[in-house]
């Protein structure tokens, strides 16, 4: 077990653990939830590495099976990175954004999460990516969200074409606002969204203008430093997106 003043482990006799599947498991969760708490507390900071697998089967006293399944867990949720050979071992490191789009996507697929409420946590995070874009953009995420507007208005007359070009613009909203979280909810939402929207919502020449309007006046906001016009425009863009977007939903044939 683990000395939570030291953060070292006290030797447990392997007798103490019942060797089944089931315990076993057990054993490489508790060994797993031990090391992540030492590196979400920065006992164990980036780049650091973990004790070999020899050195935590010794102060664990649990199997090397056991041990190698929980630095497994660890692996996973992207806190260590292990490499083979002589010079290998287990090293602390950063989670990749992609570890929190996997586990978002999954949760997503596995509850069933409907579009409707897809849309409505969507409407949160856009008009707080807006009003932080206001706020915080630089000059390059200008030029950025210029060329994505752009992109957009080039694409107008092709619909497939046009909903990609409508995702990236809005996920480098997102990227202009600098706030991390955010941006990494809203690549998984986003993509989310844009996997199940039918494409008729937007097969409307009028609606796909009206939406290179309200990105030029989105942007306009953003590039005048107006947080509460750049929120409450984004606010307005995609609650009449989302409308849409459920409208067709609801038009679709059932499986």
């Amino acid at each position: 077990m683990i000395n939570a003043v030291a953060g070292t482990f006290v030797a447990v006799p392997s007798s103490v653990f019942v060797r089944d599947r089931a315990s076993v498991s057990k054993a490489s969760d508790a060994l797993a939830d031990r090391l992540r708490a030492r590196i979400c507390s920065g006992e164990l900071g980036e780049g650091e590495g973990l004790p070999t697998e020899r050195e935590l089967v010794r102060q664990s006293g649990l199997s090397r099976a056991t041990v190698r399944e929980a630095l497994r867990i660890l692996e996973v949720e992207g806190l260590i990175e292990i490499r083979a050979g002589r010079a290998g071992g287990s090293k602390v490191r950063r989670p990749a954004g992609r570890e929190l789009l996997r586990h978002l996507d999954l949760f997503i697929w596995g509850r069933r999460i409907v579009l409707e409420e897809l849309h409505e946590v969507r409407e949160a995070l856009e008009t707080v990516a807006a009003e932080g874009a206001a706020r915080r953009r630089t000059e390059a995420d200008l030029l950025e969200l210029g060329a994505k507007t752009v992109a957009v208005e080039l694409a107008v007359n092709v619909v497939p074409d046009y909903l990609a070009a409508n995702l990236a613009w809005h996920l480098a909203v997102a990227q202009a606002s600098h706030n991390e979280l955010l941006i990494h909810f809203m690549n998984v939402l986003s993509n989310a969204i844009h996997q199940v929207t039918a494409l008729e919502a937007f097969d409307s020449p009028a609606v796909r203008a009206a939406t290179v309007e309200i990105h030029r006046s989105i942007l306009s906001a953003i590039q005048a430093g107006d947080a509460k016009a750049a929120r409450r425009r984004m606010a307005r863009h995609v609650s009449a997106a989302g409308r849409l977007a459920l409208a067709a939903s609801a038009r679709r044939p059932s499986a």
